[in-house]
């Protein structure tokens, strides 16, 4: 049995990632955690082919059709319009990222229109709003697709449904896991056991860099912009709340429901 854990960024996947580094020693498994994000597909085969029984690959990577029958898909989705601020903070948090923070942040400062150097994400939504810029909601569609691939909402929930053992929620981490224990006991077992205090956090609360402080508050104005003007925001939305139904009834099979 071999799983793969095609990690979307700013959706939990930092703790996911310590969940199975702790698991890989309890339960004696290999994880294998790579680098090389966003991989070719021609690469991604050579990287899934070339696993071993008992390993768990993880990567910020797309979808591969067509791999081993022995291959278990599975994967963590976020609420769109969330994760899109935390991508946005997380750009330049300095305490995470080093240089490459500075390098984005002088990035946006060169952009006097719509760059957003120093203002907080429901500031920079206002601002491109106001200086019709486009708005592009990040997305997690493509996660589900192969690279290159016309990607699309209805492939992407399609690929969810036949090709994944689950797909689950950073809103809900504590009822994903408990989800996973139960239907893949062999990389899983135990994993309620463990400790969650002290996760890693991806991204600073606070950034002395850009001398930002509101990382995760999105005021309601905020998001009915990003509902009216975003031009991709009705599929992100849709597929999330698709994907969310589809947890929660595998939830309700497996009986882990309170």
């Amino acid at each position: 049995m071999k799983l793969v854990y095609n990690r979307i960024g700013k959706a939990g996947s930092s703790f996911m990632l310590s969940i199975l580094a702790a698991l890989s020693k309890t339960n004696h498994f290999k994880l294998e955690n790579h680098g090389d994000f966003a991989p070719t597909k021609s690469v991604l085969a050579q990287q899934l082919g070339s696993l071993q029984n008992d390993t768990v690959y993880v990567n910020h990577a797309a979808f591969l059709n067509g791999t081993a029958s022995d291959l278990i898909w599975i994967n963590v989705v976020r609420e769109p319009i969330q994760r899109w601020s935390s991508i946005y903070y997380y750009a330049v948090d300095v305490s995470r990222r080093g240089k490459r923070a500075e390098t984005a942040l002088a990035i946006r400062a060169k952009d006097t229109r719509c760059g957003c150097a120093g203002l907080e994400f429901y500031e920079c939504i206002e601002m491109r709003h106001h200086h019709n810029c486009s708005l592009i909601v990040p997305s997690q569609i493509t996660s589900f697709c192969e690279p290159g691939e016309a990607c699309s909402r209805e492939l992407a929930t399609a690929r969810v449904h036949a090709s994944y053992r689950l797909v689950g929620l950073t809103e809900e981490l504590e009822m994903t896991l408990k989800v996973l224990e139960k239907i893949l006991p062999r990389f899983f077992r135990g994993v309620t056991d463990i400790s969650t205090e002290g996760s890693p956090r991806a991204t600073s609360l606070r950034n002395k860099l850009t001398n930002t402080s509101l990382n995760g508050a999105i005021p309601d104005r905020t998001r009915k912009l990003i509902e009216a003007h975003a031009v991709n925001y009705k599929d992100e939305q849709l597929f999330y709340e698709d994907t969310k139904k589809l947890f929660w009834h595998q939830a309700c099979t497996q009986r882990v429901l309170p």
